[in-house]
This record gives structure tokens, sequence and C-alpha cells, in this order.
């Protein structure tokens, strides 16, 4: 028996996402070799996991994740506007994207990028940075956190959540009839007790290269529209106080950091962004006469691989597309200069 129910209705329509990239933000030059600090400070804390799950496993936000997150929420703004007759279709485009991987849409970002062979490029930009009380900003080392190369320690300091779903149970005594059985395994009806873990970090540093300009552009849009970073902002978390963006000619790379002081030597680097591994292990003897990215990016142009966090993630965005995963060098890898 044929079902009368139309399934047009969960096709997503060509004409509506052409519609979201005419009105994607457009930004200016972003080849510039200068390198930008956005320091992002939060109202309330930030909820950010190296995982999709439920462990206590706490990351470091991505710039080029939250303002593609950002850049594509501005489009749908533009869209709405220009057409209000198309809202419905709009609103639905948008949720279907943000499932279905053949419709998320890689709009333009106001940030530098780096080709690489048979892979999406690289934004030159780092993970972001916590900032302690004492407002240094704090490198990732392995496991660990460090300001000064001499003192490390666990941070930044994580509080657990009260459960934001409470754990389900079948129902009993309820004058209600279920037409099917709850399905306690997975999904909204999942009995466990889902608890997040956020860190009391409530500024982060980002460093990059691209169109500064751009890059506040999306930062007003999203305080205006009140888009927190991280999960669960609709909760409240990860709200933007205020940000500033100032240049860095002291700062040479965006991809590593320099480690000094009695533990390391000077050559000693710490990675500070999520890369694909056998690109990093590629460059990492490719001489300054045939390729002056490393300069730039690393900091130095060969190096050796020294301490390096091998994991399965993504490395540019969306983060989130299960297709994105590969074998990626994590953050807080350390690299030799040689």
């Amino acid at each position: 028996m044929k079902s009368r129910r139309s399934n047009s209705v969960l096709q997503p329509d060509l004409s509506i996402k052409k519609i979201l990239e005419d009105a994607q933000y457009r930004f200016g030059v972003k080849t510039g070799k200068e390198i930008y600090e956005l320091r992002l400070n939060l109202a309330t804390s930030a909820v950010t996991t190296a995982e999709k799950s439920n462990a206590p496993v706490i990351g470091l936000p991505t710039l080029d994740g939250f303002l593609s997150y950002v850049a594509f929420r501005a489009a749908l703004g533009n869209a709405l506007n220009g057409n209000p007759e198309l809202s419905q279709q709009l609103l639905w485009q948008w949720n279907i994207a943000l499932r279905d991987q053949e419709m998320w849409i890689d709009f333009e970002l106001p940030l530098r990028k780096i080709p690489l062979t048979r892979l999406k490029p690289l934004y030159d930009c780092s993970v972001g940075l916590p900032v302690d009380v004492n407002d240094d900003v704090l490198i990732p080392v392995g496991a660990f956190f460090t300001s000064n190369s001499q003192q490390f320690k666990v941070y930044p300091e994580v509080v657990d959540s009260i459960p934001l779903r409470r754990r389900v149970n079948e129902p009993f005594g309820r004058p209600i009839g279920l037409k099917n059985k709850l399905n306690t395994g997975g999904g909204s009806t999942k009995a466990l007790d889902n608890r997040l873990y956020f860190p009391l970090t409530k500024s982060y540093v980002f460093f990059f290269r691209g169109d500064k300009g751009g890059v506040e552009t999306l930062l007003d849009f999203a305080i205006k529209e009140q888009i927190g970073l991280g999960k669960k902002t609709t909760l409240g978390y990860g709200q933007l106080a205020s940000f500033k963006v100032r240049s860095r000619p002291d700062v040479k790379a965006t991809w590593a950091k320099p480690l000094s002081g009695p533990i390391y030597n000077n050559d000693r680097l710490a990675l500070v962004k999520d890369l694909p591994y056998d690109r990093v292990f590629a460059r990492r003897e490719i001489p300054e006469i045939s390729d002056t990215r490393n300069q730039e990016l690393f900091g130095c142009e060969r190096f050796a691989l020294v301490a390096t966090i091998e994991t399965f993630g993504a490395y540019c965005p969306p983060y989130w597309l299960p297709t994105q995963r590969t074998q990626i060098v994590r953050y807080g890898s350390i690299i030799q200069a040689r």
C-alpha cells in the first residue's frame, strides 16, 4: 500500500540553497601575511568538548569552525530579509544543512586559505588559547598547558553542570497511552544522565591571517544575534561579551608557538592547530627555497616530529561532519626546528 504522505518535504531545495549562497557576506583581501590576535571575551563559560559525547574531555574552540557557523547564520538572515515569502523553505534548508552532509554550504570566511594536495584547504588560524586568572595566554603541551614553559598544569579548571537531560524511564501510573514503545537506547529518550563538563575560562586568544574587518563583521553579527561559542548555547553557555582584534608583528607563526626555558630548548614548538597527519609528515623536510609557508605557519623552515598526539578527528570546518574525520596531529604536539 502506497503511503499518502509525501516525502518531498524531506528533500533539499537546490534553488533555496542558491539563494543562501548569494546572500552570504563577501570579504576583502585575505592573502596578506600580517598576523592578528583576536581576544574573545565570554559572558558565560563555553562548553567545548574534544569529542561529541558525554565524556569529560575538554577541547579548545576553533576560530574557523565558529566563523563558518556564524557565516551560515548571517547568510540565512540576509536571505530571510530579502525573501520573506520563502521563510519556511529557508529555515528548512538551514535545518537540513545541520544534518545532511550533502547540503552543508562552505560559505566564504574572512580567513586566509592554505591549499593542500588532494585535501580540503586549511585556514590560517590557531585554536583558541585559554587565558588564565593572571591574564597569561596558555599554550597546550600534550595534556597540559603552560605560559612560561617552566610550570605545567591541568587547565582550565573544569566543572560539572547539572544534568541537562534527566534519566528517562518507562511511564507508569500515568493516564497516557503510547503508540510505540519508548526507545531508551538512543535519541531524545535515551536512558542516560547527559552531563556537560565545561572550563571556567572566560577569554580565549586566537591568532589568524586574513581580513581583519571581515572577522570583526562576523563577530559583531554573532554578538547582535546572541550566537554563542561551543555547545548548548541556547541554554546560555558560551555567550560573547566582547572582542578585540589587534596586529601582532612579534608573532611569527599561526600553527605553532615556541617553547623556551629550562625544560625545553629554544628550538621546540607546540602545535596550536589540529592538522592532517600525512601533510605534517610530508612538510617536515620541505626546504625554504621551494615552499615559504613552513616559516609562516610553523615558525621554522624544517622540523622533526618530537612528541605527536595522533588521533582521529577533523582539521577544518564543519568539524561535526563524520566525513571530515581522518588521522590528525592534535594541538599540543611538539615539533623541533632543524
